[in-house]
């Protein structure tokens, strides 16, 4: 009984851990990485997720920590997008894409933003930049989007657009369809996938770009000494458990920080890079879609 105790004392300092000390070094990862990582803490219930995020946090740091800081942001701002971007859903609907459409997301996106966690305001954030984009580019009007009435150069966009608009439409989909908790629940299901392919993708770049590594090895994520030296019993408690545990990362502190840094980014702040995955993504595409 004494033990039983103890053991749930230990487990319960290491979830103080978490939540104050487990953090994505700030001037080490781009924005887009640090709030996916603290809308994953504030998301995680169960021990196996624990432990899940510590062992990648750990390969990140191992297969990362050799390269230089510019190639760390490149890595991991690149793959944080394109991973967002082509993300497989079952079904998507179309929409007649115009200005209405945007109002529409907009109003929405102000009645839910107070209850998304800051990955999931990014991403809606992002999508509405990108629409915004194309309509002060004169693509998006208030009759629905149709690359064909377009000439010269701006059909040339508007054709590009329309390639684009297969990865913005799944996500338009569920923008329109959730609701806050349940797109936090997506967006949770989304960074766990975006930490597997930094994961796989860091290996190969510490295996092929040697050229790029620095002296010494950075630390990318801090990870608790309480968290990166569980002992077996206490790995093993953790595992057993599929409870949901009450961690200190759903503290209201945490969440006014990650809403403030979110806030202070504006729609342009995230939309630059998107151009040029833009056109990467476009490349993978066979034809043209149809106009909406």
């Amino acid at each position: 009984m004494i033990y039983r105790i103890l053991l749930v004392f230990i487990i319960s300092l290491n979830a103080f851990a978490f939540d104050k000390d487990f953090i994505a070094i700030n001037d080490r990862v781009p924005l887009e990485f640090n709030l996916l990582f603290e809308s994953m803490k504030l998301g995680i219930k169960t021990p196996s997720e624990k432990l899940r995020i510590i062992g990648l946090s750990k390969d990140l740091n191992d297969n990362l920590g050799f390269l230089q800081k510019e190639h760390i942001f490149m890595l991991m701002k690149t793959e944080v997008i394109k991973s967002t971007l082509e993300y497989k859903f079952d079904k998507v609907r179309q929409f007649d894409m115009n200005t209405l459409l945007i109002s529409r997301l907009e109003d929405d996106y102000n009645a839910k933003k107070a209850y998304l966690n800051s990955f999931s305001k990014w991403i809606w954030q992002s999508v509405l930049a990108e629409l915004n984009h194309r309509k002060k580019m004169g693509l998006i009007t208030s009759a629905s989007f149709n690359p064909t009435i377009f000439t010269g150069t701006k059909r040339l966009e508007a054709l590009r657009f329309q390639r684009y608009l297969q990865y913005l439409y799944p996500w338009i989909d569920k923008m329109d369809s959730l609701d806050a908790s349940n797109f936090n629940k997506l967006s949770k299901e989304v960074s766990w996938s975006i930490m597997e392919r930094i994961n796989d993708r860091s290996i190969l770049f510490k295996r092929y770009a040697s050229t790029a590594t620095g002296d010494t090895q950075t630390k990318i994520i801090n990870i608790p000494h309480k968290l990166s030296n569980l002992k077996p019993e206490e790995i093993k408690s953790m595992q057993n458990d599929t409870m949901p545990m009450t961690l200190t990362e759903q503290s209201k502190v945490e969440k006014v920080k990650a809403a403030e840094q979110i806030d202070k980014v504006t729609p342009l702040d995230m939309s630059t890079m998107s151009d040029d995955l833009a056109t990467e993504l476009e490349n993978k595409t066979q034809a043209p879609a149809k106009a909406p």
